[in-house]
C-alpha cells in the first residue's frame, strides 16, 4: 500500500535536487553571499539589492565550481538584477505560468557552499504595486514560508521544480516574490540593454 505523504515527500525531493542545478550562489556583496537563478547558460538573475559592486563578482555552481561574472544590468525598481558568466556553463531554468493563491511552492537559496537549502509553502497572495526603498514593484507574490538569510535573488518554484517567482526582502517582513513573467520579461531587457543604475531613497540593506 503506497503511502501518499512519503510520494509526496520525494516528488518535493527531486524537484529541489532538479531545480537545485540551476540556483547558484551569488558573490556579490560584502556580508553574506545571495542567490541567483540561470536565466540562461551563460546568464543569471538575481536580487539588485544583494549586488553591491559592479566587479570581481563571480558565482557558485552546484558542483562547487566557481564562474567569473559581470554585471549585464540593474532594474532597482523591481529589485533584480542580471550578471553574464565569462562562459556558458550553467542549467536555465524552466519558468512557469502565473501562481496562482494557495498554490503549493518551494523558495530555494544556495547561501553557501554547503549546497541547496528549501522552504516549503503556500501562495498566500498576489498583488501589486507596491512601493520599495527603490522604486516601485508593480506585481508581486507572498507567500507563508520562512526566506532563511542568503535567499534573496532565489527561485519560488512549483511543484515541478519550475520557476514562478524570485524572491525578494522587499516585503515588509513577509515573503514576497517577483512573478516570474514580470522577472523575465526584465532580464531579457537587460541582457539586451545595460541599464543605467538608478538608486531610488535609502540604500536598503538585508539580511536575506
Amino acid at each position: 500500500m503506497s503511502n501518499v505523504l512519503v510520494e509526496l515527500s520525494n516528488a518535493f525531493a527531486a524537484v529541489v535536487e532538479t531545480a537545485g542545478k540551476s540556483t547558484v550562489l551569488v558573490n556579490a556583496r560584502r556580508r553574506l553571499p545571495a542567490t541567483g537563478i540561470a536565466y540562461a547558460a551563460d546568464l543569471v538573475l538575481t536580487a539588485d539589492h544583494a549586488v553591491e559592486r559592479d566587479e570581481d563578482l563571480s558565482v557558485t555552481q552546484f558542483d562547487g565550481s566557481e564562474i567569473p561574472a559581470k554585471l549585464a544590468g540593474r532594474d532597482p525598481g523591481n529589485d533584480l538584477a542580471l550578471l553574464r558568466l565569462e562562459r556558458p556553463a550553467i542549467f536555465p531554468a524552466s519558468p512557469a505560468e502565473d501562481a496562482k493563491i494557495g498554490q503549493l511552492v518551494l523558495a530555494l537559496g544556495r547561501p553557501s557552499t554547503d549546497g541547496i537549502e528549501a522552504s516549503l509553502g503556500v501562495v498566500s497572495a498576489v498583488g501589486g504595486p507596491i512601493r520599495t526603498p527603490r522604486g516601485l514593484i508593480e506585481r508581486y507574490l507572498r507567500s507563508d514560508m520562512t526566506m532563511y538569510p542568503g535567499f534573496s535573488g532565489g527561485p519560488l518554484i512549483d511543484a515541478e521544480g519550475r520557476v514562478v517567482g524570485v524572491n525578494t526582502s522587499f516585503g515588509r517582513g513577509m515573503p514576497f516574490s517577483i512573478p516570474v513573467g514580470a522577472a523575465w520579461k526584465v532580464a531579457e531587457q537587460l541582457a539586451r540593454h545595460r541599464s543605467e543604475e538608478r538608486r531610488v531613497g535609502k540604500e536598503c540593506r538585508s539580511r536575506w
